[in-house]
Protein backbone atom coordinates (compact mmCIF):
# COMPACT_ATOMS: atom_id res chain seq x y z
CA UNK A 1 0.00 0.00 0.00
CA UNK A 2 1.34 3.39 -1.01
CA UNK A 3 0.32 6.43 1.04
CA UNK A 4 -0.63 9.09 -1.51
CA UNK A 5 -1.66 11.87 0.87
CA UNK A 6 -3.28 12.61 4.20
CA UNK A 7 -5.33 15.55 5.40
CA UNK A 8 -5.81 16.54 9.03
CA UNK A 9 -9.17 18.28 8.99
CA UNK A 10 -9.49 21.59 10.80
CA UNK A 11 -11.60 20.27 13.70
CA UNK A 12 -9.30 17.37 14.55
CA UNK A 13 -6.73 19.41 16.42
CA UNK A 14 -5.49 19.53 20.00
CA UNK A 15 -7.78 17.97 22.56
CA UNK A 16 -10.54 17.53 19.96
CA UNK A 17 -8.58 14.94 18.00
CA UNK A 18 -9.40 11.61 19.73
CA UNK A 19 -12.41 10.01 18.10
CA UNK A 20 -13.56 13.12 16.21
CA UNK A 21 -13.85 11.46 12.78
CA UNK A 22 -16.21 8.58 11.91
CA UNK A 23 -17.12 7.27 8.44
CA UNK A 24 -16.05 8.32 4.95
CA UNK A 25 -18.02 8.51 1.68
CA UNK A 26 -16.52 9.22 -1.75
CA UNK A 27 -18.46 10.46 -4.78
CA UNK A 28 -17.08 12.10 -7.88
CA UNK A 29 -14.17 14.33 -6.96
CA UNK A 30 -15.13 14.76 -3.32
CA UNK A 31 -14.87 12.84 -0.08
CA UNK A 32 -17.17 13.41 2.89
CA UNK A 33 -16.00 12.73 6.44
CA UNK A 34 -18.52 12.20 9.22
CA UNK A 35 -17.50 14.13 12.34
CA UNK A 36 -18.52 13.26 15.87
CA UNK A 37 -19.07 15.97 18.46
CA UNK A 38 -15.95 17.57 19.89
CA UNK A 39 -14.51 16.13 23.07
CA UNK A 40 -14.38 19.56 24.65
CA UNK A 41 -18.18 19.72 24.45
CA UNK A 42 -19.90 16.33 24.94
CA UNK A 43 -23.14 17.67 23.47
CA UNK A 44 -21.52 19.86 20.88
CA UNK A 45 -22.13 19.94 17.16
CA UNK A 46 -21.46 17.05 14.82
CA UNK A 47 -21.52 17.26 11.05
CA UNK A 48 -19.40 16.41 8.03
CA UNK A 49 -16.34 17.74 6.25
CA UNK A 50 -16.27 18.07 2.47
CA UNK A 51 -12.86 17.43 0.92
CA UNK A 52 -11.83 18.04 -2.69
CA UNK A 53 -9.91 14.96 -3.85
CA UNK A 54 -9.77 15.79 -7.56
CA UNK A 55 -5.98 15.89 -7.07
CA UNK A 56 -5.45 12.93 -4.73
CA UNK A 57 -1.87 14.03 -3.97
CA UNK A 58 -3.14 17.32 -2.54
CA UNK A 59 -6.61 16.93 -0.98
CA UNK A 60 -8.17 20.19 0.20
CA UNK A 61 -10.80 20.78 2.86
CA UNK A 62 -13.71 22.66 1.32
CA UNK A 63 -16.15 23.15 4.18
CA UNK A 64 -17.71 21.82 7.37
CA UNK A 65 -21.50 21.31 7.44
CA UNK A 66 -22.81 21.45 10.98
CA UNK A 67 -25.74 19.44 12.34
CA UNK A 68 -28.11 20.75 15.00
CA UNK A 69 -26.29 20.86 18.33
CA UNK A 70 -26.22 17.52 20.13
CA UNK A 71 -26.67 15.56 16.88
CA UNK A 72 -23.85 13.60 15.30
CA UNK A 73 -23.27 11.08 12.48
CA UNK A 74 -21.62 7.69 12.68
CA UNK A 75 -21.67 4.91 10.12
CA UNK A 76 -22.99 4.62 6.61
CA UNK A 77 -22.77 8.18 5.31
CA UNK A 78 -23.40 7.88 1.56
CA UNK A 79 -23.81 9.93 -1.61
CA UNK A 80 -25.91 8.80 -4.59
CA UNK A 81 -27.13 10.37 -7.81
CA UNK A 82 -30.92 10.74 -7.91
CA UNK A 83 -33.17 11.33 -10.90
CA UNK A 84 -36.89 11.49 -10.13
CA UNK A 85 -39.81 13.75 -10.99
CA UNK A 86 -39.23 15.54 -7.68
CA UNK A 87 -35.45 15.92 -7.69
CA UNK A 88 -32.44 15.62 -9.97
CA UNK A 89 -28.95 15.78 -8.53
CA UNK A 90 -26.65 14.25 -5.93
CA UNK A 91 -27.77 13.69 -2.35
CA UNK A 92 -25.83 12.85 0.79
CA UNK A 93 -27.69 10.78 3.38
CA UNK A 94 -26.52 10.53 6.97
CA UNK A 95 -27.72 9.20 10.29
CA UNK A 96 -28.31 11.26 13.42
CA UNK A 97 -27.49 10.05 16.91
CA UNK A 98 -28.46 12.17 19.87
CA UNK A 99 -26.86 13.61 22.96
CA UNK A 100 -30.11 13.73 24.91
CA UNK A 101 -28.98 16.65 27.08
CA UNK A 102 -29.16 18.91 24.03
CA UNK A 103 -32.81 19.98 23.51
CA UNK A 104 -32.21 20.99 19.88
CA UNK A 105 -30.74 17.58 18.92
CA UNK A 106 -32.41 15.58 16.15
CA UNK A 107 -32.52 11.85 15.42
CA UNK A 108 -33.53 9.99 12.29
CA UNK A 109 -31.76 10.71 9.04
CA UNK A 110 -30.80 13.92 7.25
CA UNK A 111 -30.46 14.56 3.51
CA UNK A 112 -28.30 17.20 1.84
CA UNK A 113 -28.08 18.35 -1.77
CA UNK A 114 -24.39 18.03 -2.67
CA UNK A 115 -24.82 18.47 -6.44
CA UNK A 116 -22.53 21.49 -6.00
CA UNK A 117 -20.15 20.46 -3.20
CA UNK A 118 -19.20 24.10 -2.71
CA UNK A 119 -22.82 25.03 -2.05
CA UNK A 120 -24.37 22.30 0.09
CA UNK A 121 -28.09 22.68 0.76
CA UNK A 122 -30.03 20.83 3.49
CA UNK A 123 -33.13 19.10 2.12
CA UNK A 124 -34.50 17.24 5.15
CA UNK A 125 -33.21 17.20 8.73
CA UNK A 126 -34.06 14.66 11.43
CA UNK A 127 -36.61 12.55 9.55
CA UNK A 128 -37.36 9.01 10.66
CA UNK A 129 -39.36 6.88 13.07
CA UNK A 130 -41.48 8.97 15.45
CA UNK A 131 -43.07 5.78 16.85
CA UNK A 132 -46.76 6.50 17.46
CA UNK A 133 -46.42 10.03 16.13
CA UNK A 134 -46.40 11.71 19.52
CA UNK A 135 -42.62 12.13 19.59
CA UNK A 136 -41.23 15.47 18.53
CA UNK A 137 -37.80 13.95 17.83
CA UNK A 138 -37.22 10.86 15.68
CA UNK A 139 -35.44 7.82 17.12
CA UNK A 140 -31.66 7.72 16.98
CA UNK A 141 -30.39 5.98 13.86
CA UNK A 142 -26.91 4.42 13.71
CA UNK A 143 -26.50 3.99 9.96
CA UNK A 144 -28.23 4.74 6.66
CA UNK A 145 -28.01 3.44 3.07
CA UNK A 146 -29.89 4.87 0.05
CA UNK A 147 -30.71 3.37 -3.36
CA UNK A 148 -32.79 4.21 -6.43
CA UNK A 149 -35.05 1.50 -7.86
CA UNK A 150 -36.68 2.65 -11.08
CA UNK A 151 -38.39 5.97 -10.55
CA UNK A 152 -38.35 5.71 -6.75
CA UNK A 153 -35.64 6.23 -4.11
CA UNK A 154 -35.41 4.61 -0.70
CA UNK A 155 -33.21 4.58 2.39
CA UNK A 156 -32.69 1.93 5.05
CA UNK A 157 -31.78 2.90 8.61
CA UNK A 158 -30.79 1.13 11.84
CA UNK A 159 -33.00 2.21 14.73
CA UNK A 160 -31.02 2.47 17.98
CA UNK A 161 -34.12 2.70 20.16
CA UNK A 162 -36.01 -0.33 18.81
CA UNK A 163 -33.25 -2.93 18.85
CA UNK A 164 -34.47 -6.38 17.80
CA UNK A 165 -38.09 -5.15 17.52
CA UNK A 166 -38.59 -2.88 14.50
CA UNK A 167 -34.95 -1.83 14.17
CA UNK A 168 -34.88 -1.99 10.35
CA UNK A 169 -36.52 1.27 9.24
CA UNK A 170 -37.20 1.93 5.54
CA UNK A 171 -37.94 5.43 4.22
CA UNK A 172 -39.11 6.50 0.79
CA UNK A 173 -37.07 9.52 -0.27
CA UNK A 174 -38.20 9.84 -3.89
CA UNK A 175 -38.79 13.47 -2.93
CA UNK A 176 -35.75 13.97 -0.67
CA UNK A 177 -37.38 17.07 0.83
CA UNK A 178 -40.23 14.94 2.18
CA UNK A 179 -39.02 11.51 3.42
CA UNK A 180 -41.75 9.08 4.48
CA UNK A 181 -41.38 6.03 6.74
CA UNK A 182 -42.90 3.11 4.81
CA UNK A 183 -41.79 -0.03 6.66
CA UNK A 184 -40.28 -1.46 9.84
CA UNK A 185 -39.06 -5.00 10.38
CA UNK A 186 -36.63 -6.93 12.57
CA UNK A 187 -35.66 -10.36 13.85
CA UNK A 188 -39.04 -10.43 15.60
CA UNK A 189 -40.50 -10.99 12.08
CA UNK A 190 -37.93 -13.63 11.06
CA UNK A 191 -38.73 -16.81 13.02
CA UNK A 192 -36.17 -18.84 11.06
CA UNK A 193 -33.28 -16.55 11.94
CA UNK A 194 -30.75 -18.27 14.21
CA UNK A 195 -28.80 -16.65 17.05
CA UNK A 196 -25.98 -18.91 18.17
CA UNK A 197 -23.15 -16.58 19.16
CA UNK A 198 -21.61 -15.52 22.46
CA UNK A 199 -23.74 -12.82 24.09
CA UNK A 200 -26.97 -13.40 22.13
CA UNK A 201 -27.27 -9.71 21.34
CA UNK A 202 -29.14 -8.88 18.13
CA UNK A 203 -29.63 -5.55 16.41
CA UNK A 204 -29.47 -4.06 12.94
CA UNK A 205 -26.06 -2.48 12.70
CA UNK A 206 -25.32 -1.92 9.02
CA UNK A 207 -26.42 -2.93 5.52
CA UNK A 208 -25.83 -2.88 1.79
CA UNK A 209 -28.65 -2.90 -0.78
CA UNK A 210 -27.92 -4.17 -4.27
CA UNK A 211 -29.77 -5.50 -7.34
CA UNK A 212 -28.66 -9.09 -7.90
CA UNK A 213 -30.07 -11.46 -10.52
CA UNK A 214 -33.08 -9.20 -11.05
CA UNK A 215 -33.97 -8.71 -7.36
CA UNK A 216 -33.26 -5.93 -4.90
CA UNK A 217 -31.60 -7.56 -1.89
CA UNK A 218 -30.60 -6.13 1.47
CA UNK A 219 -27.57 -7.54 3.26
CA UNK A 220 -28.15 -6.83 6.95
CA UNK A 221 -25.35 -7.10 9.53
CA UNK A 222 -27.32 -8.28 12.54
CA UNK A 223 -24.66 -8.80 15.22
CA UNK A 224 -25.01 -12.20 16.93
CA UNK A 225 -27.49 -13.37 14.29
CA UNK A 226 -24.75 -12.86 11.69
CA UNK A 227 -25.82 -11.71 8.22
CA UNK A 228 -29.44 -11.64 7.10
CA UNK A 229 -30.68 -11.20 3.52
CA UNK A 230 -34.01 -9.48 2.83
CA UNK A 231 -35.88 -9.18 -0.45
CA UNK A 232 -36.61 -5.49 -1.09
CA UNK A 233 -38.37 -5.67 -4.45
CA UNK A 234 -41.26 -4.06 -2.57
CA UNK A 235 -39.51 -1.92 0.05
CA UNK A 236 -42.79 -1.33 1.88
CA UNK A 237 -43.02 -5.10 2.45
CA UNK A 238 -39.51 -6.50 3.04
CA UNK A 239 -39.35 -10.29 3.25
CA UNK A 240 -36.83 -12.57 4.92
CA UNK A 241 -34.72 -14.70 2.57
CA UNK A 242 -31.97 -16.32 4.65
CA UNK A 243 -29.31 -15.77 7.28
CA UNK A 244 -25.82 -17.04 8.00
CA UNK A 245 -24.60 -19.40 10.72
CA UNK A 246 -21.39 -18.89 12.64
CA UNK A 247 -19.36 -22.13 12.62
CA UNK A 248 -19.18 -23.66 16.08
CA UNK A 249 -16.46 -23.91 17.26
CA UNK A 250 -14.67 -20.97 15.68
CA UNK A 251 -12.05 -21.74 13.06
CA UNK A 252 -9.22 -19.54 14.33
CA UNK A 253 -9.07 -20.13 18.08
CA UNK A 254 -11.65 -22.88 18.57
CA UNK A 255 -14.00 -21.09 20.98
CA UNK A 256 -17.56 -22.28 21.48
CA UNK A 257 -19.94 -20.59 21.20
CA UNK A 258 -18.46 -18.41 18.43
CA UNK A 259 -17.96 -14.72 19.15
CA UNK A 260 -20.52 -13.30 16.67
CA UNK A 261 -20.67 -9.49 16.37
CA UNK A 262 -21.69 -9.23 12.68
CA UNK A 263 -20.89 -5.55 12.18
CA UNK A 264 -20.73 -4.72 8.44
CA UNK A 265 -20.55 -6.57 5.12
CA UNK A 266 -20.46 -6.17 1.35
CA UNK A 267 -20.97 -8.38 -1.66
CA UNK A 268 -17.93 -8.70 -3.89
CA UNK A 269 -18.27 -6.95 -7.24
CA UNK A 270 -19.34 -10.15 -9.01
CA UNK A 271 -21.83 -10.96 -6.18
CA UNK A 272 -20.20 -14.36 -5.75
CA UNK A 273 -19.02 -13.81 -2.17
CA UNK A 274 -19.92 -11.80 0.93
CA UNK A 275 -17.17 -10.34 3.10
CA UNK A 276 -18.36 -9.63 6.65
CA UNK A 277 -16.57 -7.94 9.53
CA UNK A 278 -16.97 -8.77 13.22
CA UNK A 279 -16.26 -5.81 15.50
CA UNK A 280 -14.96 -7.00 18.87
CA UNK A 281 -13.33 -4.53 21.25
CA UNK A 282 -12.87 -7.09 24.00
CA UNK A 283 -10.27 -9.78 23.17
CA UNK A 284 -11.25 -11.97 26.12
CA UNK A 285 -13.99 -14.44 27.03
CA UNK A 286 -15.47 -13.71 30.48
CA UNK A 287 -16.59 -16.26 33.07
CA UNK A 288 -18.99 -14.53 35.49
CA UNK A 289 -20.63 -15.74 38.69
CA UNK A 290 -23.04 -14.47 41.30
CA UNK A 291 -21.23 -15.66 44.41
CA UNK A 292 -23.87 -15.48 47.14
CA UNK A 293 -27.59 -15.21 47.78
CA UNK A 294 -30.52 -17.17 46.33
CA UNK A 295 -29.38 -16.66 42.73
CA UNK A 296 -25.84 -17.97 43.08
CA UNK A 297 -24.61 -19.40 39.79
CA UNK A 298 -22.88 -18.82 36.45
CA UNK A 299 -24.22 -16.28 33.94
CA UNK A 300 -23.09 -14.77 30.64
CA UNK A 301 -20.94 -11.63 30.66
CA UNK A 302 -18.25 -9.75 28.78
CA UNK A 303 -15.38 -7.42 29.64
CA UNK A 304 -15.09 -3.94 28.15
CA UNK A 305 -11.93 -3.90 26.08
CA UNK A 306 -10.97 -0.34 27.01
CA UNK A 307 -11.20 -0.48 30.82
CA UNK A 308 -8.56 -1.77 33.26
CA UNK A 309 -8.11 -5.45 32.29
CA UNK A 310 -9.35 -8.03 34.76
CA UNK A 311 -6.15 -9.97 34.07
CA UNK A 312 -4.18 -7.19 35.82
CA UNK A 313 -6.27 -7.25 39.02
CA UNK A 314 -5.20 -9.12 42.15
CA UNK A 315 -5.73 -12.82 41.54
CA UNK A 316 -6.68 -11.89 37.95
CA UNK A 317 -10.26 -11.71 39.22
CA UNK A 318 -12.99 -9.06 39.14
CA UNK A 319 -14.39 -9.57 42.65
CA UNK A 320 -16.99 -7.68 44.64
CA UNK A 321 -18.42 -8.90 47.94
CA UNK A 322 -21.33 -6.47 47.56
CA UNK A 323 -22.89 -4.64 44.59
CA UNK A 324 -25.12 -1.54 44.60
CA UNK A 325 -27.76 -0.27 42.18
CA UNK A 326 -26.70 3.04 40.57
CA UNK A 327 -29.42 3.81 37.97
CA UNK A 328 -28.41 5.00 34.50
CA UNK A 329 -25.11 6.57 35.49
CA UNK A 330 -25.55 9.25 32.82
CA UNK A 331 -25.01 12.98 33.03
CA UNK A 332 -28.54 13.37 31.66
CA UNK A 333 -31.63 13.37 33.88
CA UNK A 334 -33.01 10.05 32.61
CA UNK A 335 -35.32 9.54 35.58
CA UNK A 336 -36.90 12.96 35.10
CA UNK A 337 -36.56 14.28 38.64
CA UNK A 338 -34.63 17.40 37.69
CA UNK A 339 -31.23 16.10 38.84
CA UNK A 340 -28.40 14.63 36.79
CA UNK A 341 -28.39 10.84 37.19
CA UNK A 342 -24.63 11.03 37.68
CA UNK A 343 -25.11 13.23 40.73
CA UNK A 344 -27.47 10.61 42.20
CA UNK A 345 -25.08 7.65 41.97
CA UNK A 346 -24.64 6.35 45.54
CA UNK A 347 -20.98 6.64 46.54
CA UNK A 348 -18.72 3.82 47.58
CA UNK A 349 -18.06 5.65 50.86
CA UNK A 350 -21.78 5.76 51.65
CA UNK A 351 -22.67 2.20 50.60
CA UNK A 352 -19.57 0.17 51.33
CA UNK A 353 -20.18 -1.73 48.07
CA UNK A 354 -17.30 -2.83 45.86
CA UNK A 355 -19.05 -2.49 42.48
CA UNK A 356 -21.83 -0.27 41.11
CA UNK A 357 -24.42 -1.56 38.63
CA UNK A 358 -25.90 0.64 35.87
CA UNK A 359 -28.42 -0.07 33.11
CA UNK A 360 -27.44 0.36 29.46
CA UNK A 361 -28.91 3.28 27.53
CA UNK A 362 -29.19 7.10 27.19
CA UNK A 363 -25.41 7.73 27.21
CA UNK A 364 -22.13 6.09 26.21
CA UNK A 365 -20.89 3.08 28.16
CA UNK A 366 -17.79 5.14 28.94
CA UNK A 367 -19.91 7.84 30.59
CA UNK A 368 -21.30 5.19 32.95
CA UNK A 369 -17.84 3.91 33.82
CA UNK A 370 -16.70 7.48 34.46
CA UNK A 371 -19.72 8.04 36.73
CA UNK A 372 -18.76 4.94 38.70
CA UNK A 373 -15.21 6.20 39.09
CA UNK A 374 -16.39 9.63 40.23
CA UNK A 375 -18.49 7.90 42.91
CA UNK A 376 -15.40 6.09 44.15
CA UNK A 377 -15.73 2.65 42.52
CA UNK A 378 -12.99 0.78 40.71
CA UNK A 379 -15.42 -1.87 39.45
CA UNK A 380 -18.46 -1.17 37.26
CA UNK A 381 -21.17 -3.49 35.88
CA UNK A 382 -23.50 -2.48 33.02
CA UNK A 383 -26.61 -4.61 32.58
CA UNK A 384 -28.36 -5.01 29.22
CA UNK A 385 -31.25 -2.67 28.39
CA UNK A 386 -34.88 -3.68 28.05
CA UNK A 387 -35.09 -3.00 24.33
CA UNK A 388 -32.03 -5.11 23.49
CA UNK A 389 -33.57 -8.17 25.14
CA UNK A 390 -36.27 -8.28 22.43
CA UNK A 391 -38.89 -8.12 25.20
CA UNK A 392 -37.21 -10.97 27.05
CA UNK A 393 -36.45 -13.25 24.11
CA UNK A 394 -32.73 -12.74 24.79
CA UNK A 395 -32.92 -12.18 28.53
CA UNK A 396 -29.30 -13.25 29.08
CA UNK A 397 -27.82 -11.42 26.10
CA UNK A 398 -25.05 -8.93 26.88
CA UNK A 399 -23.18 -6.27 24.91
CA UNK A 400 -19.92 -4.48 25.77
CA UNK A 401 -19.67 -1.48 23.45
CA UNK A 402 -16.72 0.75 22.58
CA UNK A 403 -15.36 3.78 24.37
CA UNK A 404 -17.41 6.85 23.49
CA UNK A 405 -15.36 9.64 25.01
CA UNK A 406 -11.91 10.35 26.42
CA UNK A 407 -11.28 10.27 30.17
CA UNK A 408 -8.74 8.81 32.59
CA UNK A 409 -9.75 5.18 33.08
CA UNK A 410 -9.08 3.66 36.50
CA UNK A 411 -11.91 1.11 36.78
CA UNK A 412 -12.49 -2.39 35.48
CA UNK A 413 -15.90 -2.96 33.91
CA UNK A 414 -18.06 -5.82 32.64
CA UNK A 415 -21.40 -6.11 30.85
CA UNK A 416 -24.07 -8.63 31.86
CA UNK A 417 -27.54 -9.70 30.73
CA UNK A 418 -30.72 -7.98 31.84
CA UNK A 419 -32.06 -10.96 33.79
CA UNK A 420 -29.02 -11.32 36.02
CA UNK A 421 -29.05 -7.57 36.63
CA UNK A 422 -32.39 -8.07 38.36
CA UNK A 423 -31.32 -11.27 40.09
CA UNK A 424 -28.36 -9.53 41.71
CA UNK A 425 -30.87 -7.56 43.77
CA UNK A 426 -33.37 -10.38 44.34
CA UNK A 427 -35.75 -8.58 41.99
CA UNK A 428 -38.11 -10.35 39.56
CA UNK A 429 -36.81 -9.86 35.98
CA UNK A 430 -38.86 -7.52 33.79
CA UNK A 431 -38.26 -6.59 30.15
CA UNK A 432 -40.99 -4.27 28.89
CA UNK A 433 -40.71 -0.83 30.51
CA UNK A 434 -38.48 1.61 28.61
CA UNK A 435 -35.93 2.44 31.30
CA UNK A 436 -34.89 1.61 34.85
CA UNK A 437 -38.28 2.20 36.46
CA UNK A 438 -38.70 -1.45 37.40
CA UNK A 439 -35.38 -1.66 39.26
CA UNK A 440 -35.01 -1.26 43.03
CA UNK A 441 -34.35 2.11 44.66
CA UNK A 442 -31.00 3.80 44.12
CA UNK A 443 -28.52 2.58 46.70
CA UNK A 444 -30.09 -0.89 47.09
CA UNK A 445 -27.36 -3.40 47.91
CA UNK A 446 -27.03 -6.61 45.90
CA UNK A 447 -25.18 -9.91 45.85
CA UNK A 448 -21.47 -10.45 45.43
CA UNK A 449 -19.92 -11.30 42.06
CA UNK A 450 -16.72 -12.65 40.56
CA UNK A 451 -15.33 -12.77 37.02
CA UNK A 452 -12.21 -14.07 35.28
CA UNK A 453 -11.15 -13.83 31.63
CA UNK A 454 -9.46 -15.91 28.93
CA UNK A 455 -7.99 -14.47 25.71
CA UNK A 456 -10.28 -15.19 22.72
CA UNK A 457 -9.04 -12.71 20.11
CA UNK A 458 -10.12 -9.42 18.54
CA UNK A 459 -12.75 -8.96 15.79
CA UNK A 460 -12.19 -10.97 12.59
CA UNK A 461 -13.26 -11.17 8.93
CA UNK A 462 -15.59 -13.80 7.42
CA UNK A 463 -15.88 -14.92 3.80
CA UNK A 464 -19.29 -16.36 2.88
CA UNK A 465 -20.64 -18.04 -0.22
CA UNK A 466 -23.21 -15.45 -1.34
CA UNK A 467 -25.77 -18.03 -2.50
CA UNK A 468 -25.68 -20.43 0.45
CA UNK A 469 -24.29 -18.09 3.16
CA UNK A 470 -21.94 -20.93 4.13
CA UNK A 471 -18.73 -19.67 5.72
CA UNK A 472 -15.69 -20.38 3.52
CA UNK A 473 -12.94 -18.80 5.60
CA UNK A 474 -12.20 -16.72 8.69
CA UNK A 475 -9.28 -14.26 8.75
CA UNK A 476 -7.55 -12.11 11.35
CA UNK A 477 -4.36 -10.11 11.44
CA UNK A 478 -1.76 -12.15 13.32
CA UNK A 479 -1.70 -9.70 16.25
CA UNK A 480 -5.47 -10.06 16.60
CA UNK A 481 -5.18 -13.69 17.67
CA UNK A 482 -1.96 -13.37 19.70
CA UNK A 483 -2.42 -13.07 23.52
CA UNK A 484 0.68 -10.85 23.63
CA UNK A 485 -1.42 -8.12 22.01
CA UNK A 486 -4.32 -8.22 24.47
CA UNK A 487 -3.57 -4.72 25.79
CA UNK A 488 -1.28 -1.81 25.05
CA UNK A 489 -1.51 -1.74 21.25
CA UNK A 490 -4.84 -0.01 20.64
CA UNK A 491 -7.96 -1.67 19.23
CA UNK A 492 -6.92 -4.55 16.96
CA UNK A 493 -10.43 -5.32 15.74
CA UNK A 494 -11.55 -5.00 12.15
CA UNK A 495 -14.22 -2.36 11.55
CA UNK A 496 -15.39 -2.08 7.93
CA UNK A 497 -14.83 -3.62 4.51
CA UNK A 498 -15.00 -2.05 1.04
CA UNK A 499 -15.12 -4.36 -1.97
CA UNK A 500 -13.04 -3.21 -4.93
CA UNK A 501 -15.57 -1.79 -7.46
CA UNK A 502 -13.73 -3.38 -10.41
CA UNK A 503 -11.80 -6.40 -9.18
CA UNK A 504 -14.02 -9.08 -7.69
CA UNK A 505 -11.10 -10.71 -5.88
CA UNK A 506 -9.96 -7.65 -3.87
CA UNK A 507 -11.31 -5.87 -0.81
CA UNK A 508 -10.02 -3.30 1.67
CA UNK A 509 -10.36 -3.36 5.45
CA UNK A 510 -10.25 -0.58 8.05
CA UNK A 511 -8.68 -2.24 11.07
CA UNK A 512 -8.51 0.51 13.74
CA UNK A 513 -4.94 0.30 15.16
CA UNK A 514 -4.23 -2.55 12.72
CA UNK A 515 -4.20 -0.02 9.86
CA UNK A 516 -5.59 -0.49 6.37
CA UNK A 517 -5.42 -4.07 5.05
CA UNK A 518 -5.89 -5.46 1.53
CA UNK A 519 -7.26 -8.97 1.12
CA UNK A 520 -7.65 -11.24 -1.87
CA UNK A 521 -10.62 -13.64 -1.79
CA UNK A 522 -11.73 -16.70 -3.71
CA UNK A 523 -13.31 -20.13 -3.22
CA UNK A 524 -10.07 -21.10 -1.46
CA UNK A 525 -10.47 -18.40 1.21
CA UNK A 526 -8.87 -15.11 2.28
CA UNK A 527 -5.26 -13.99 1.85
CA UNK A 528 -3.75 -10.68 2.99
CA UNK A 529 -1.86 -9.05 0.11
CA UNK A 530 -1.25 -5.50 1.34
CA UNK A 531 -1.24 -3.27 4.41
CA UNK A 532 -0.38 0.16 5.77
CA UNK A 533 0.23 1.28 9.34
CA UNK A 534 1.76 4.68 10.03
CA UNK A 535 4.89 4.78 12.18
CA UNK A 536 2.97 6.92 14.68
CA UNK A 537 -0.05 4.62 14.63
CA UNK A 538 -3.51 4.78 13.10
CA UNK A 539 -7.13 4.50 14.21
CA UNK A 540 -9.05 3.76 11.02
CA UNK A 541 -12.86 3.73 11.11
CA UNK A 542 -14.11 3.92 7.51
CA UNK A 543 -12.75 2.69 4.18
CA UNK A 544 -13.92 3.25 0.60
CA UNK A 545 -12.46 2.54 -2.85
CA UNK A 546 -13.17 4.83 -5.80
CA UNK A 547 -11.67 5.94 -9.11
CA UNK A 548 -10.27 9.44 -9.56
CA UNK A 549 -9.12 10.22 -13.11
CA UNK A 550 -9.13 6.54 -14.06
CA UNK A 551 -6.97 5.43 -11.14
CA UNK A 552 -8.28 3.42 -8.18
CA UNK A 553 -7.68 4.95 -4.77
CA UNK A 554 -8.47 3.71 -1.29
CA UNK A 555 -9.79 6.28 1.19
CA UNK A 556 -9.51 5.71 4.94
CA UNK A 557 -11.00 7.84 7.71
CA UNK A 558 -8.72 8.02 10.73
CA UNK A 559 -10.71 8.77 13.87
CA UNK A 560 -8.00 11.00 15.29
CA UNK A 561 -6.96 13.02 12.25
CA UNK A 562 -8.97 12.95 9.03
CA UNK A 563 -8.62 11.58 5.51
CA UNK A 564 -5.86 9.22 4.31
CA UNK A 565 -5.54 8.30 0.62
CA UNK A 566 -3.76 5.18 -0.67
CA UNK A 567 -2.96 3.24 -3.82
CA UNK A 568 -2.73 -0.53 -3.80
CA UNK A 569 0.57 -1.41 -5.47
CA UNK A 570 0.31 -5.19 -5.31
CA UNK A 571 -0.52 -7.58 -8.14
Amino acid sequence: MQLVAKLDVSGATGENRPGHIADVAVFGNHAYLAARRLNTDPCGTGGFYTVDVSKPNTPKEVSFTAFPAGSFPGEGMQVIKVKTAAFKGDILVTNNEICSAAPEAVGGMSIYDVTDPKNIVPLAIGKGDFNDGTQTVANDEHSVFAWQAGSRVFAMMSDDLEQSVGDVDIMEITDPRNPVLIAETSIADWPNSEVGANGQTVFNHDFQIKKIRGHWLGLISYWDAGWVILNLDDPANPTYVADSRYPDPEKLLGFSPPEGNGHQAEWTTDNRFIIGTDEDFSPVRTAFQVTDGPNTGTYGAGEFGWTVPISTLPGQTFQATRTVWGGSGCEEDADGNGVSDRAEVPTKAATGADAVVFIRGVCFFSKKVESGQLAGYDKVIVMQSHVATSNGRFADGFFCGGQGHEFTITASAICVGHRVGHLLFGDPPEYMTPGAEDMPALGTLGAGVGATTTFDGWGTVHLLDARTLREIDNYAIKEGIDPAFTTGFGDLSVHEVAADPERSDLAYLSYYAGGIRVIKVGPWGIKEVGRYIDANGNNFWGVEAAKIKNKMYIFGSDRDSGLWIFRYTGG
